[in-house]
């Protein structure tokens, strides 16, 4: 037997055998039903244990470790063989808001103002050219296909071009969680992994802002204003999460200067901290850690790879679950009936971002490879694009639930393309595994945490 074939098996077997256990205790009734928490301590155990042993398998066959989480999640899920339901998802949901604030506390760990503002304008015109492409074009793509979409009005014009609005302001979500994921999976560096990010993160911030404009704007195109202003919806959620980052940063940049003890473990507890702050006052726990860690690197004497370095020793086992939960999420009925609508705006938005990134690419005189290879960083869709999906549905609910249906099911395409489309892409640059910086870049994505291998 040849050694590959070797460990492939000796990862595959173990799993066959938890998975026959776990399924015959599930289905027996011998103590792990379909809720309870014994029953859901058990099953989220299990849940780790196997996305730990699919990302292994997933890296044997040279696929993005979030695959194997993805897809182990998928099978176990409540849609497939209903192994893991939704009440004991229900009950990750805290480690799922830890996942989120850990991750962009890495990404705020790793941006470097100084890069930023040599690079601004590439920055800038990248992910302008790609919001305003991809919005326009999915927008009228809604339009068009009016006559064939199952939830789209027939005859009120003005509820169709606000249900398309919708769908263009969240089709121009990426996911910071993904691409984040991936570089650190790749040991990835160099210019396409650093304007990846960059672009991701600051395309997440615009997405936000952009979607309660579109919020606001639908309301009062259906008569259903006389809520919260915009200017004071953004002012608390946007202004008032970099305010509350602000103070976590500088209660964590106190920490490592004055303590540096145990560091994992604190940053551990300020990530729960943060998400239950961001739940309680309505904040967005992404761009509370995302400013934290900024405030880390940039405007402490802690460093930042310090923090990174915290980050990769405790991340591991709650980037695993955080992914198999989401793949455990993905609606297979919506999916299955949708997929065709699914498929037809995940195409157009594919192409959008294609074209959208060359433009802005081109227009900053990137590097070749930014111009041909770095839209493939931006396909995966997530936590955002979820959450955006869910606030249309609580807000509209005669339409929204249709429209999330959707949405849910183009994020299960993008979700399983684009981790694969990314890591193509820093293999193509030949940035997998790069270890020396270039002396003009002095940045970022070079420390990005390698727990995730």
């Amino acid at each position: 037997m040849s050694p590959v074939l070797d460990r492939l098996l000796s990862r595959v077997v173990p799993l066959a055998l938890a998975l026959g256990v776990l399924m015959s205790l599930r289905y027996s009734g011998m103590g792990v039903a379909a809720q309870g928490p014994e029953s859901t301590t058990v099953a989220v155990g299990f849940m780790l244990l196997a996305a730990f042993v699919g990302g292994k398998v997933a890296a044997r066959m040279r696929l993005p470790r979030i695959t194997g989480y993805l897809g182990v999640g998928f099978v176990i899920g409540p849609y497939v063989s209903g192994l893991i339901t939704r009440d004991m998802l229900f009950a990750v949901k805290a480690v799922e808001g830890v996942a989120v604030a850990l991750i962009a506390l890495t990404a705020g760990g790793e941006i470097q103002l100084d890069w930023v503002k040599r690079h601004a304008r590439r920055l800038a015109l990248i992910t302008s050219s790609q919001v305003l492409l991809v919005t326009g074009t999915v927008l009228a793509t809604v339009l068009l296909a009016r006559p064939v979409l199952p939830f789209m009005p027939a005859g009120d014009l003005a509820l169709a071009v606000v249900i398309a609005m919708v769908f263009g302001t969240i089709a121009a979500a990426s996911s910071p969680t993904v691409t984040i994921a991936v570089i650190a999976e790749n040991k990835a560096e160099g210019p396409l992994a650093r304007t990846v990010l960059g672009v991701t993160i600051i395309k997440d911030v615009a997405t936000i802002v952009l979607f309660a404009v579109a919020l606001t704007v639908a309301k009062d195109l259906l008569g259903e204003g006389g809520g919260e202003a915009l200017g004071t919806v953004l002012t608390r959620e946007l202004g008032g999460s970099v305010l509350v980052g602000i103070g976590f940063g500088v209660g964590l940049s106190l920490f490592m200067r004055h303590v540096a003890r145990d560091t994992p473990v604190f940053v551990l507890a300020l990530c729960f901290a943060i998400w239950q702050v961001a739940t309680t006052f309505q904040l967005e726990t992404l761009l509370i850690a995302l400013t934290a860690g900024l405030w880390v690197e940039n405007f402490s004497h802690a460093r930042g790879e310090d923090l990174i370095k915290a980050i990769e020793r405790l991340s591991l086992p709650v980037y695993a679950l955080f992914f198999a939960a989401a793949g455990a999420k993905v609606n297979v009925p919506a999916l299955a009936a949708l997929w065709p609508f699914a498929l037809l705006l995940a195409s157009v938005r594919a192409l959008c971002l294609w074209a959208g990134t060359r433009l802005g690419a081109t227009l900053a005189r990137a590097e070749p490879a930014v111009r041909r290879y770095a839209w493939l960083g931006f396909v995966s869709q997530a936590g955002v694009t979820l959450a955006l999906s869910t606030i249309v549905a609580r807000e509209f609910p005669t339409w929204g639930a249709d429209v999330q249906a959707l949405i849910v099911a183009m994020i299960a395409i993008h979700e399983l393309i684009g981790p694969i489309g990314f890591q193509f892409a820093l293999g193509r640059v030949g940035e997998v595994g790069a270890a020396r910086q270039d002396p003009e870049e002095p940045v970022s994505a070079g420390r990005l945490p390698q727990a995730v291998t």
